[in-house]
């Protein structure tokens, strides 16, 4: 607790010195436009005054704004790949100083690789001390997903797996998945029912702006869950400046699901979606959207009422009220999820079948806001109240009279309620020229009702105090320690839990970064203490156990960057990477010793992972090409039970991966867009049936085709084709993993409906 509280007084110390020392008015102001070599807006590029401390950053529309004392000065325009220019200006007192028309050297296309996630403010991919994958708005729009798990199957280093009987997804980054990889919306982390990642479908991707991936520990800034890395969800926010400004959109898309489709509703795809915002000259603007997603489940080889992957209902809509002025934003966002996932069970002789529908609700709300004291000192703050309820109602259907009664089998109905209250406020001062400090308080309440849930244990609390730093003793040098301090209601955490990142300048062309984390994650609320029947393999109980240990994790990275064509014409980026990451304490779902017919969660002892990453990316004139290659090792010991030693876990068992994507915009024609991923088998070893065994996914392939063009002024078509090799269900080999126990068995997973076919019409409008 004393080292919980010096870190919480040298917090408050900072936000309080900070305030103090630096809380000056100044009379004049210094304003204007950025633009590129194309003249596009040049977005988050640093403007500032030679040796000083004022300055700001540019936003979304290449504008700036800052405080000055009058006087001579330089301005110095820092661009994206630190290019600088340096010009004089004169600014005048009780003025407005405008200074409209600077322009930077790079085009608009460079300026679209900025980062937020981790970052004191946004900045280029190139200068973050993190190695992050961006996911832009135009790459967003190019594959036309209709989900979040369309959208990022083809990353490389990314897995996603499926759980039919629920609709729920799990998302892998560095050989790590579940509750070691936390996702964010807009900074704020989401709840999950389960350790898998349910929240992936449940994302309204209409309303995404851009996503970024941080691969490694990110513990000390996001804390628990963030043991492999964070997945930051970027939701389009409302805009406003000194004109009134309307802007609505619509989406429609239609898409088959192998050979099965029906128009507009049943089988198929349909994904309808309408948005619009309104912004007023007082910098106040209102938006809101509303998205229809019905996935109508595909047969497959089944026959009768009984589906291979259940239908789909989502209801989703998001409303946002906001405020930018000078010195500070505020935004206030509501979103709401309905979801209806129907399982149909198949009419035995008796004529009565099973059907069991799982309905979600999900209330998002989110508070988040800046404010900018003076040029030096910067507050952030992000709160948000969560409240998700999913209910599993089983119904039993008497064909041969049509009545309709619940069932009243083990497990047949259940409801389950979870809330999250979390907030978090960040205070940015810039006590050098070259040191930023940042200093951070974080809560978060987790609670859970209901009949699956332990009574006696229904909320955990975490709070936590951060510090980090980011020092440039050289040009060629950037240093950020960091150190994270917490308290959790039920297991006892570290007293510190510090990383290091560090990025080295080899030349305008080289970079290298290397970084050491320490992750520290406590079981959830579920893991715990959550008890529910779960369909799949005949049925079978999920329990929790509430003598679950706290995972930890040691993980070091390098990262080396080399773009030896960089400028308006090509660039060509080749990015190297390796990485070692150790947990201990693994929690994983296992058949339970004591009970049959019952999974729950147990530590299961190591698991490392080891990987080597190779990134390429080209952009020359109308054509971008990226080619990807990783080779990703996995070792685990299930157990130190003398029933599972076996010298064969004491090997990695590695996993390749190569991805390309191709896109090509023909001036008056069409960009055409191919994405394409080659994925490894891996195993890993698993108990299965009481033994130990190897187990994973064979290899498969997978490509999606599209090609988009706007047909007017105010309306885009896309067509194309996904899943191009028909991939539906891969081979999961299960063998003897050296228990002496003779298992091996066969089965498959389905990632796939088999080759699909969309078109898709996009609408925007603008005044």
């Amino acid at each position: 607790m004393k080292y919980q509280l010096r870190y919480i007084l040298f917090v408050l110390a900072i936000l309080l010195f900070g305030s103090a020392s630096f809380a000056q008015t100044s009379k004049a102001i210094v304003s204007g436009t950025v633009k590129t070599v194309d003249g596009k807006p040049a977005e988050f590029v640093t403007v500032g005054l030679k040796n000083t401390y004022y300055g700001t950053i540019t936003d979304a529309d290449g504008n700036f704004k800052f405080e000055a004392v009058a006087g001579n000065y330089i301005m110095v325009v820092y661009s994206i790949m630190a290019h600088k220019q340096e010009f004089p200006i004169t600014i005048k007192p009780d003025t407005i100083n405008r200074f409209p028309n600077i322009t930077i050297m790079e085009a608009a296309l460079e300026l679209k690789e900025i980062v937020v996630t981790g970052q004191f403010f946004p900045q280029s991919l190139n200068n973050s001390v993190y190695k992050v994958k961006v996911i832009n708005a135009e790459q967003i729009e190019q594959k036309a997903s209709n989900n979040l798990e369309s959208l990022l199957n083809t990353e490389i280093g990314v897995r996603i797996s499926n759980d039919l009987a629920l609709g729920e997804s799990d998302f892998e980054i560095m050989g790590m998945s579940g509750n070691n990889v936390k996702v964010l919306i807009d900074g704020i982390p989401i709840v999950d029912r389960l350790s898998k990642k349910q929240s992936l479908s449940q994302i309204d991707v209409n309303t995404i702006q851009r996503i970024e991936i941080v691969e490694g520990p990110m513990s000390v800034t996001y804390g628990t869950d963030a043991l492999a890395g964070v997945i930051n969800v970027i939701t389009k926010k409302g805009k406003s400046d000194d004109t009134c400004h309307l802007s609505v959109g619509a989406r429609m898309q239609e898409e088959t699901l192998g050979d099965e489709y029906e128009p507009f509703s049943g089988k198929g795809n349909h994904i309808e979606s309408v948005n619009a915002q309104y912004s007023f000259k007082n910098g106040v603007y209102l938006g809101g959207s509303f998205t229809r997603n019905e996935f109508g489940g595909w047969q497959g080889d089944l026959t009768g009422r009984k589906k291979e992957w259940p239908s789909k209902t989502q209801y989703m809509g998001s409303g946002q009220v906001g405020i930018t002025k000078r010195k500070y934003d505020l935004i206030y966002k509501l979103d709401y999820l309905n979801e209806d996932i129907l399982v149909k069970g198949d009419v035995p002789e008796n004529r009565k079948a099973t059907d069991i529908n799982f309905l979600a609700n999900r209330y998002t709300h989110q508070l988040q806001g800046n404010w900018n004291t003076n040029n030096r000192l910067r507050f952030s703050l992000s709160a948000s109240y969560q409240d998700y309820e999913r209910d599993k109602e089983s119904t039993v259907i008497n064909f041969s009279t049509g009545e309709k009664s619940p069932s009243t089998g083990e497990g047949s109905q259940d409801q389950t309620n979870y809330s999250v209250w979390f907030a978090r406020t960040t205070a940015v001062w810039k006590a050098l020229k070259n040191l930023n400090l940042q200093a951070g308080l974080e809560y978060q309440h987790n609670s859970g009702a209901g009949d699956k849930i332990d009574q006696a244990h229904t909320t955990i609390d975490n709070a936590a105090v951060f510090v980090s730093a980011e020092y440039s003793p050289f040009k060629w040098l950037d240093i950020r320690p960091g150190v994270r301090s917490s308290y959790n209601s039920v297991y006892d955490a570290p007293a510190a839990i510090p990383s290091l990142n560090t990025k080295f300048k080899l030349n305008d062309k080289m970079d290298l970064r290397l970084s050491y984390g320490r992750g520290f994650r406590a079981p959830n609320l579920q893991e715990l203490y959550y008890t529910f029947y779960h369909i799949n393999g005949g049925g079978f109980w999920i329990k929790g156990n509430p003598d679950l240990k706290a995972e930890s994790s040691d993980s070091y990275m390098a990262s080396w960057a080399w773009r030896p064509m960089h400028n308006s014409n090509i660039r060509l980026t080749t990015n190297f990477s390796g990485f070692f990451n150790d947990f201990k304490d693994r929690i994983q779902m296992v058949s339970s010793l004591n009970e049959p017919n019952t999974q729950t969660y147990y530590n299961t002892g190591k698991y490392q992972t080891l990987g080597l990453m190779l990134e390429n990316t080209v952009v020359w004139k109308k054509l971008r090409a990226g080619l990807s290659i990783s080779y990703i090792g996995r070792y685990n010991t299930f157990t130190d039970d003398e029933k599972y030693a076996a010298e064969a876990q004491d090997k990695f068992r590695y996993s390749p991966e190569i991805s390309l994507s191709l896109t090509y915009e023909w001036p008056k024609v069409a960009t055409f867009n191919l994405f394409y991923k080659f994925t490894g088998a891996r195993q890993e070893y698993r108990e299965y049936n009481g033994d130990l065994v190897l187990a994973g996914l064979e290899n498969y392939q997978w490509a999606d085709l599209t090609i988009t063009r706007p047909i007017t002024k105010y309306f885009d078509i896309a067509v194309g084709v996904k899943n191009i090799f028909d991939i539906t269900w891969v081979e999961n080999n299960i063998s003897n993993g050296g228990s002496g126990h003779g298992t091996s068995g066969l089965s498959s997973s389905l990632l796939g409906c088999g080759r699909s076919f969309f078109l898709g019409i996009t609408f925007k409008f603008d005044k």
